[in-house]
């Protein structure tokens, strides 16, 4: 009767429990849907990009309002970014799916259709970028050209990185700082990582005062539970 009441609690808690044992995760980010009708949505139903959940969440507490995106590979992400970007270019290498893209008529998005080494040479378009993303084909040449066509203050995302060794020990060597976001994404029912490669002098701000942000089911968040001022003084814990 105890274990019972227990789960019940943890149903009402953290969502639908046969979707925590069937997906392998808690459904925080509406996980079960994006796996069934593959999409890429959050939890609000808004497009996001087919990265993990942790490099997602870190990235919507960005202010990318006067930022320049360039990415390889267009498709939810596209969205995403012409939703928070001033401008975004995106290169996609079938034209069918690029048709798809450009039905969307995002007013700040340029898209460019290509293969091969225009496809890879796409990122000098508007150049510099203060955001690219290697999330297409041809990634290892991508990375060796793009980081020319990067700002001096901005960031390279590069996803599946545990794939790509190579191009990480190339960008590392260019003098950037890598982060790692390992977790699950949508659509996919395992674990892959997201990392992002910052400038020395990335200094990309906060939507908000406070990082990190409140997300759906956070319980502890300082946003909605100010109380918690408590333990930010000296000899709290």
């Amino acid at each position: 009767m105890r274990l019972t009441k227990h789960v019940k609690r943890c149903s009402r808690r953290f969502g639908d429990v046969r979707s925590h044992m069937r997906y392998g995760i808690p459904d925080f980010f509406m996980h079960a849907y994006t796996v069934e009708n593959r999409v890429c949505l959050d939890e609000d139903g808004c497009p996001i990009p087919w990265l993990t959940y942790p490099c997602v969440c870190y990235l919507k507490q960005l202010d990318f309002s006067q930022r320049s995106v360039f990415e390889y590979g267009s498709g939810a992400s596209t969205e995403f970014w012409a939703s928070r970007a001033e401008r975004v270019v995106s290169v996609e290498n079938e034209a069918a799916w690029a048709t798809r893209i450009s039905d969307l008529a995002l007013p700040n998005v340029e898209l460019i259709v290509a293969t091969g080494d225009t496809y890879v040479a796409a990122c000098n378009r508007a150049a510099p970028h203060d955001v690219i993303v290697i999330d297409g084909y041809w990634r290892y040449d991508c990375a060796k050209v793009c980081f020319q066509a990067l700002s001096p203050g901005g960031m390279i995302i590069l996803d599946n990185s545990e794939r790509y060794p190579a191009i990480i020990e190339y960008l590392r060597g260019q003098g950037l700082n890598q982060v790692d976001f390992i977790g699950p994404g949508p659509i996919n029912r395992y674990v892959w990582a997201t990392s992002i490669f910052l400038t020395r002098g990335a200094d990309m701000k906060p939507r908000k005062l406070m990082q990190p942000h409140y997300v759906r089911r956070m319980t502890d968040s300082f946003e909605k539970n100010p109380e918690l001022i408590a333990v930010n003084r000296a000899g709290s814990y």
